[in-house]
């Protein structure tokens, strides 16, 4: 239990990615997950990291609750990010800092979830190329050059040119 409740952060950033921020399917999810994880954790045989495997695992029922709820068009909330809460010295840098979230969460909200899920993964979790791979079951070059044209995306969203 200790082991999942360290991977918690990650799974709900995660889900937040491929439910677009949907609280209400997010928890559902997670009610889901965590149970199939707690049951099928034997089946992690060490071929892989413990949070490539997670994340595959999350991916795969993620994926599988979204095709069964027939949620085919993406939400139009706006995803929930990693966005800092803290409070700016200065009342301006706090409006500036909440009016770029909310460019960003509208820009990943025109995202498809395996979209956003790669920016998460890379951008947010900072996961490798190799262990991105593994956990969505696409090889190296193909997770790079998606990864490039949801960057792209997100620039031209955004229109603030190409995203680090």
């Amino acid at each position: 239990m200790e082991l999942i409740e360290r991977h918690l952060p990650r799974i709900r950033r995660l889900l937040a990615a491929l439910f677009n921020g949907s609280a209400e399917d997010m928890v559902d999810a997670e009610q889901e997950i965590l149970v199939g994880l707690w049951v099928g954790l034997d089946r992690f045989r060490f071929a892989s990291s413990f949070r490539t495997y997670l994340y595959r695992f999350c991916r795969n029922k993620a994926i599988d609750l979204l095709r069964r709820e027939g949620r085919h068009r993406r939400r139009v909330e706006a995803a929930r990010g990693a966005a800092s809460t803290a409070a700016p010295a200065d009342p301006r840098d706090g409006l500036e800092r909440e009016e770029r979230r909310i460019r960003v969460d509208r820009a990943l909200g025109t995202l498809a979830a395996d979209e956003r899920m790669l920016v998460v993964m890379k951008d947010v979790e900072e996961m490798s190329i190799e262990d991105i791979s593994v956990a969505m079951s696409l090889p190296a070059g193909t997770v790079k050059s998606r990864l490039h044209r949801v960057r792209e995306k997100l620039a031209r969203c955004l229109g603030e040119g190409a995203l680090a």
